[in-house]
């Protein structure tokens, strides 16, 4: 999960936004609709082999600017810029 420090980071650009909440539902468990707490919880499973490939541990914290960089690319792949800029 990401951190108070990460949420403000994205909450202070409203241009993410709807990218986060996509990235949101991305990263839920397959038919979180169907069992308790009825909310996109993260996959935990996905979520530490994720940060296993980006940090090295699958317990490592998230870096906020590595959060913010990675919404910034989802949206700009969404947008069919593939490229930085």
């Amino acid at each position: 999960m990401i951190d108070s420090h990460t949420f403000l980071a994205i909450v202070k650009r409203p241009r993410l936004w709807a990218t986060a909440v996509g990235a949101v539902f991305a990263f839920a468990r397959a038919g979180w609709w169907r069992r308790a707490p009825f909310l996109p919880v993260p996959d935990d499973e996905l979520i530490r082999w994720r940060t296993a490939t980006a940090y090295g541990s699958d317990d490592a914290d998230l870096v906020t600017a590595d959060v913010v960089s990675y919404l910034e690319w989802r949206q700009r792949f969404a947008q069919g810029q593939t490229r930085g800029g």
